[in-house]
């Protein structure tokens, strides 16, 4: 017996299976960014959600999902923070602002308070440097929680196909 195969009828059909291996992936991902953010709200330990609300992702490549965010301070939330090193203090500024510790605007610079707003600054900086932040790990142990229900969903929407 002799068997042929269609070339472009082969590529077609790879294709196709990528994009809805993609597609399952998407559909995937964006669930698992929704519990995360549902983590982070829940936890409360976010300034007014804003890192809940910064959750995207991205398709890297075929297989692979990258779910992050933008925010300069989501890694430090994460995986926290060592002893012994200065937070920068106009990232403090914006922090403090937000939680009405200082009297001055979120979006002014360290130099440009007042004495009394940089010695709160500084104050919260020593502490964060003396004691470091602990890692509050969210973003894993969503991931940990939910592997089995994303690997359903995934082979549940590739079924579809």
């Amino acid at each position: 017996m002799k068997y042929s195969v269609d070339q472009q009828a082969l590529n077609k059909a790879v294709k196709s299976l990528q994009n809805s291996s993609d597609k399952a992936l998407k559909y995937c991902w964006e669930y698992l960014a929704e519990k995360i953010s549902l983590q982070l709200k829940e936890d409360k330990v976010y300034d007014l959600w804003t890192l809940a609300r910064s959750i995207d992702y991205r398709l890297v490549k075929h297989w692979l999902v990258e779910v992050w965010s933008a925010l300069a301070y989501a890694p430090i939330m994460e995986y926290g923070r060592k002893p012994w090193k200065f937070p920068p203090l106009d990232a403090l500024v914006w922090w403090t602002a937000r939680k009405w510790m200082i009297k001055g605007g979120a979006t002014q610079k360290y130099d440009s308070l007042h004495y009394t707003d940089k010695w709160v600054i500084y104050v919260i900086a020593r502490s964060i440097a003396e004691k470091g932040i602990k890692g509050r790990h969210t973003f894993q142990k969503v991931v940990d929680r939910e592997r089995k229900n994303i690997q359903k969903i995934y082979i549940d929407y590739m079924k579809q196909w």
